[in-house]
């Protein structure tokens, strides 16, 4: 009778657990506004749909943008805001040290000072922050980095490491050599930033 006590309590437990690792999946991230045709899609697993403002994301989860259309979300774990335009893809990524996935397009990101650098991963490098804002254009072929205040360190597949500052620049051809960092005109600036509200009327891809 106790051996049957005993298994029946292993077994409630066990369904316990797993219920309980089920609901501990929280959301990495959240969409705080889209404007024109965006989709998105909360799990990995799952299909795109139409984007809505504050649907939240989770790791795996990903947002997508048509033409003339933007979209703005917020990591829950470190309250980094990325600004994704026009044609462009990025990932939510899971773990604190992660911001997302750059997958294709443009970005630019507004993160906290951290204690801890975290990254966003492209394709071509990781670029790691502590605490700046700074803007990201990804292609199969070029690599586009430029930092408006704060410090970055891009970091490319064979671990060769760029610090850009704010002002600076690193754009790359990806079929040459990683390039020095230069400094960023204010033409350059604006293309990438914006001046007052109009930071995403401009998208170069």
């Amino acid at each position: 009778m106790l051996a049957k006590n005993l298994v029946l309590s292993a077994f409630l437990g066990a369904v316990f657990f797993s219920a309980g690792c089920g609901s501990q999946a929280t959301p990495a991230a959240k969409i705080v506004s889209v404007s024109g045709q965006v989709e998105a899609k909360i799990t990995a697993e799952q299909g795109f749909a139409t984007a809505a403002g504050d649907m939240q994301l989770m790791a795996g989860g990903a947002v997508r943008t048509a033409k003339d259309s933007s979209a703005s979300l917020m990591t829950l774990a470190d309250s980094a805001k990325v600004d994704v335009a026009a044609d462009s893809y990025f990932e939510v990524r899971a773990g604190s040290d992660k911001i997302g996935f750059q997958g294709e397009g443009k970005a630019v990101y507004d993160v906290k000072k951290q204690q801890k650098s975290i990254v966003v991963e492209t394709r071509h490098g990781n670029t790691a922050v502590l605490g700046t804002r700074f803007g990201q254009i990804v292609s199969s072929s070029s690599f586009e980095l430029y930092v408006a205040n704060g410090k970055v360190e891009f970091t490319n597949k064979t671990g060769e490491k760029r610090q850009v500052g704010a002002g600076q620049q690193l754009i790359w051809n990806t079929s040459e050599a990683l390039p020095t960092v230069v400094e960023t005109n204010v033409v350059e600036s604006e293309a990438i930033f914006g001046s007052g509200d109009r930071s995403f009327e401009f998208n170069r891809h």
